[in-house]
């Protein structure tokens, strides 16, 4: 499926099928509350999660400084190999596409009028609930929003650009990536969905909205190359081929 690097038909389509969801799932479904619902105490009429010191400290805290530390792991870690083995050029390409996923989701929830679950008059809170598109002018309580996408599912779905990436250890363990990233998704965006922190139509969100960066970015990066560098190869290491010793140099 993402064989060569190139971003294919299917991938936008998938792209567009996820986005279709989300906007159906949040503005035509009952699909979030249903779900939020299943962690809200109608007795004390509170997220009884919300103020867990462990799941705060592993999932709130933990989670933003494992996302620098992978960050800068990739910015130092080419330093460790020898100097023929470096690819500084797909490094830079994952580093910046990862951050400018994380700024567009950053920035479109620090614009956002959406509340969050614990915010809202349905969880104990005062904010009125509106879904994707609707009109917030009638809202009594428009309350104080900053809440969609979810900035914590971010952490893992940024990512998203290794399971593009040509570098050839990436293309060995794509799978490995893909499932790695999918449980780190599930554990931040789960965690601040118990919390109240988020409806899982926010999740599916900041996917849809870090997996159209990374699309777009691949497809600037490949049009770039075919047009800008005819030719142009990355120049990766040589990897030995698992059926020999014969040296496979293929990216």
């Amino acid at each position: 499926m993402f064989s060569e690097n190139r971003v294919r038909t299917q991938h936008w389509a998938a792209w567009a099928l996820l986005g279709f969801l989300v906007v159906l799932l949040n503005r035509y479904t009952e699909w979030d509350q249903a779900i939020s619902s299943m962690f809200f105490d109608r007795a004390t009429n509170v997220f009884p999660l919300k103020q867990n010191h462990l799941l705060n400290l592993l999932f709130h805290e933990g989670l933003r400084w494992l996302a620098a530390t992978m960050w800068l792991g990739f910015l130092l870690g080419p330093w460790l190999l020898k100097k023929e083995q470096r690819c500084w050029g797909e490094v830079f390409f994952i580093l910046l596409v990862s951050l400018l996923a994380a700024l567009v989701v950053s920035v479109l929830k620090s614009m956002s009028a959406h509340s969050c679950p614990w915010d809202l008059a349905l969880y104990g809170g005062t904010a009125d609930h509106f879904r994707l598109f609707q009109d917030t002018r009638a809202l009594a309580i428009p309350g104080p929003g900053k809440c969609f996408p979810s900035g914590h599912a971010c952490t893992a779905f940024m990512w998203i650009v290794l399971l593009y990436s040509p570098m050839p250890w990436l293309k060995r363990h794509r799978a490995t990536v893909a499932i790695a990233l999918l449980l780190l998704a599930g554990l931040a965006g789960g965690v601040q969905i118990a919390k109240g922190a988020h409806f899982p139509s926010h999740v599916l969100a900041t996917a849809w909205l870090c997996w159209g960066v990374t699309l777009l970015a691949v497809a600037v990066r490949n049009t770039l190359s075919r047009h800008w560098f005819v030719g142009y190869t990355p120049n990766f290491p040589p990897q030995r081929s698992t059926s020999g010793n014969k040296i496979d140099r293929r990216g």
